[in-house]
């Protein structure tokens, strides 16, 4: 009875113990190797555009979610982290301000199983978006991208440096309600950083997705950061070098597993050249915000002085 009751129960180890495995812990990067980009090269192109650079970092929360963690770095554990949607609006002296990704309206919230929506912070993301003079997207997903759609206002839309992964044609991008044609045309093109702005350069990156790209900043005070949208959604995914789950990465947002652990490779080099650097990812606002990481984060945007 005992050697029976054994092998039910190794047989039940294997049907379930590999699978979850597979699905949730294994973080094998296999041979992906670094990008050949230095903060050298990010640097020289952060100065090559004459003009004043941002002064600051402020973030919005528009929405959140609690999800395991394993889902998001895989075999982080099981403990429910808060996956939040946000807004990044940067000021710049004598213009409007640079704001990176548009977070989602209220309907489209709950339409992904959001907990929580918040109506004031959506408004000042729309202020912030108002008054862009320059407006980038980490990547085509919707609660990066369709903020800025959704409001079917082409003046925004043409502030927005767009590549062309990030306009109708693909999975992603034609779940969005765009305006009607013309619609614009990609700016952001081929795979070299590209200076879109003093002290701002745009790092294609196609992995998470085919249209994702990373964003280098030098404020003017020479403080560093670089916003990685969903290559690293949690701070731990390019600490502990840990790509999402096959579950998420595989199976319900496929993406380039091989490209995400080089980019995880090529953030952790970035990052270990100049420890200054701070890494700012895609949805981990608990970490963000939290003193003891001295991100220099202000949480909220600031109302701009009359």
């Amino acid at each position: 009875m005992t050697k029976r009751l054994n092998w039910i129960l190794a047989v039940v180890l294997l049907l379930v113990g590999l699978p979850y495995y597979w699905l949730l812990i294994d973080n094998r990067a296999g041979d992906a190797q670094p990008k050949p980009i230095s903060i050298a090269q990010l640097r020289q192109a952060a100065a090559a555009l004459p003009g004043a650079a941002p002064t600051a970092v402020e973030v919005e929360l528009v929405t959140f979610r609690r999800l395991p963690g394993d889902l998001f770095a895989a075999g982080s554990g099981i403990k429910r982290r808060l996956i939040g949607v946000m807004v990044w609006r940067l000021p710049v002296p004598g213009k409007g301000p640079l704001v990176i990704d548009s977070a989602l309206n209220a309907a489209a919230a709950e339409q992904m199983g959001m907990e929580q929506f918040k109506p004031y912070a959506w408004q000042r993301v729309v202020t912030a978006l108002g008054d862009a003079s320059l407006i980038l997207i980490t990547h085509e997903h919707a609660d990066h991208l369709g903020g800025v759609v959704s409001l079917g206002r082409r003046d925004l839309l043409d502030r927005t440096l767009f590549n062309a992964q990030q306009l109708p044609g693909n999975r992603w991008t034609d779940l969005l309600t765009w305006p009607a044609p013309p619609l614009p045309q990609p700016t952001i093109t081929g795979a070299a950083i590209k200076p879109v702005a003093p002290g701002v350069v745009v790092i294609p990156a196609p992995s998470h997705t085919a249209g994702s790209q990373m964003v280098y900043v030098r404020l003017a005070d020479g403080r560093e950061y670089l916003f990685t949208g969903d290559i690293a959604t949690l701070a731990q995914n390019w600490q502990e070098q840990r790509a999402r789950s096959r579950l998420i990465g595989d199976w319900l947002a496929p993406e380039d597993r091989s490209e995400v652990y080089a980019w995880l490779k090529t953030i952790a080099a970035l990052q270990a050249a100049a420890p200054g650097l701070v890494v700012l990812p895609g949805h981990d606002f608990e970490w963000i915000v939290d003193p003891l990481n001295k991100t220099g984060v202000q949480s909220q945007f600031v109302k701009p002085a009359d």
